[in-house]
């Protein structure tokens, strides 16, 4: 079983990804963004950002993604299940708003490549909530790269998500996290209860 998560920043993904993998008996894996020496300076740029640094961002994001799909497919080999707080959908819905088209057309192919040829999600949560929802957790984690995000950013992206994302995941769940606390147990329980067969496995 691999569950994969995608969403806007500050839709609470790790938060979700933890608690899932405590219940479910899983392997936990985290998005590998503190690796990606560009994505500060990319968050700094905002508007201003270049092709090239958009470019490295994703490439690099890509090559740390890739790596972790292959120890997730040998988990997975083993039987050991796998929740990821970050999936090949989010990767693609994030190029879609850095790069020019062509290459987030060809960021696109290759996460669908990847995710067919390594590990593709049995279930995909995507995330979603209202732009002031997210601009407030992103101000209480206190993140010093997230610095420079704004409520307009993040409003950008929350309509990105709303992209269909079936193509890198077997089954694709929504999520509102402004009605749904992953701290509360019945909350998570009833989120269980949509996927009783991915809970037994």
């Amino acid at each position: 079983m691999f569950i994969g998560l995608a969403g806007p920043t500050g839709a609470g993904k790790t938060t979700l990804a933890q608690r899932l993998a405590e219940r479910l008996g899983a392997r936990l894996m985290r998005d590998p963004f503190v690796d990606n020496p560009a994505l500060p300076k990319l968050y700094a740029s905002g508007k201003t950002c270049t092709v090239a640094l958009a470019l490295q961002v994703e490439l690099t994001f890509l090559a740390l993604r890739v790596a972790q799909l292959r120890e997730i497919h040998e988990l997975l080999t083993q039987g050991t299940a796998v929740v990821a707080d970050w999936s090949m959908a989010q990767q693609v819905v994030f190029a879609h708003t850095t790069l020019p088209p062509e290459d987030a057309s060809r960021v696109r192919k290759t996460c669908v490549t990847w995710s067919d040829a390594a590990a593709r999600p049995d279930l995909l949560i995507a995330l979603t909530a209202p732009a002031p929802v997210l601009a407030r957790r992103v101000a209480q984690r206190g993140r010093p790269m997230e610095s420079a995000l704004s409520t307009a950013y993040l409003e950008y992206l929350t309509h990105a998500f709303d992209t269909p994302l079936g193509d890198y995941a077997s089954r694709v769940i929504r999520l509102d996290t402004s009605e749904f606390d992953a701290f509360n147990d019945e909350d998570v329980n009833a989120l269980l209860a949509r996927l009783p067969a991915l809970e037994r496995s």
